[in-house]
């Protein structure tokens, strides 16, 4: 059971909040009487549904649209939030996806590095530039024990020269994360900043990724036995974006409430490797800048 804190002068901002931990994160964070909590999401029917049935229930919730797959779509929802003079206390980067087959975006990124990791790294480079956020704020990006497997190609980051596999891409872009959340914590002062397993979570994410939704309907039985609810797989979300307890606990790879630490990636704590990371995604996005 998470303890219940009291929010109400913090401003959060969670993306992929129309559904699954999501939606789950965005709803329990609310109930905590958060001064504002911005949805932030991609324009559909589902994102409405969502903004709806969570603004019914407390009226402190925003919904605001983006595309993390479209950069120049990142770089407009910042600025709808600079003009609204909104702050932010907490950036939760939860939006991702997992893809079987090689697409790419509207920039010409691999879908998935695009959209779990390089839109995320725009969204928060625009606020640590623009002064968004407040003292002692807080960054979560949510990863996977996908990572555990990940190997960052620099010479190839986005599969044009090698044969696409969507297991790779996808661990490679949530190792991202983690090295990105690392980075942002020995880097910023003022910023805390956490890396989130949320673990085996019954939700429609790989509905769309072919082989992986193959396997996830064959092994149903076990997989919903071994799995947990959206409701559990936002806790430790929720627990790192409202407890005082994890100030000082950055730079950590977090899963059901507490540090990581029976196995460990060294590539997500090399400092050069998380420097090499950054100048490789501020030289993608920089035209964004």
């Amino acid at each position: 059971m998470l303890e219940k804190v009291d929010l109400f002068d913090k401003t959060i901002l969670i993306t992929g909040a129309s559904d699954g931990i999501g939606k789950e994160t965005a709803m329990a964070l609310s109930q905590m009487n958060a001064q504002r909590v911005i949805m932030a999401c991609r324009a559909s029917e589902k994102s409405e549904r969502a903004f709806l049935d969570i603004s019914s229930k407390k009226a402190n919730v925003i919904l605001e649209h983006i595309d993390l797959s479209d950069l120049a779509s990142v770089r407009e929802f910042v600025n709808r939030i600079l003009q609204k003079k909104i702050r932010l206390d907490v950036l939760i980067n939860n939006a991702g996806v997992i893809l079987s087959e090689r697409s790419v975006t509207i920039d010409g990124f691999e879908m998935q590095f695009a959209t779990n990791f390089l839109g995320h790294f725009l969204l928060t480079e625009l606020l640590l530039k623009k002064n968004l956020f407040n003292n002692k704020a807080r960054i979560i990006n949510l990863s996977s024990h996908a990572m555990l497997f990940g190997k960052i190609d620099f010479e190839d980051i986005h599969f044009q020269d090698r044969k696409y596999s969507g297991w790779k891409a996808y661990t490679q872009s949530k190792l991202a994360n983690v090295m990105y959340a690392n980075y942002l914590n020995r880097t910023y002062a003022h910023i805390t900043s956490y890396s989130v397993h949320p673990g085996m979570v019954r939700t429609r994410f790989a509905n769309n990724s072919g082989l992986f939704h193959v396997l996830d309907m064959i092994f149903y039985p076990l997989f919903y036995l071994l799995s947990k609810s959206p409701s559990e797989g936002a806790a430790t979300s929720i627990y790192l974006a409202s407890s005082p307890n994890v100030e000082d606990q950055g730079g950590i790879y977090w899963f059901n409430c507490k540090p990581f630490t029976l196995f460990k990636s060294e590539e997500s704590h090399d400092e050069k490797i998380q420097e090499q990371l950054y100048i490789y995604s501020k030289k993608s996005v920089e035209r964004y800048l």
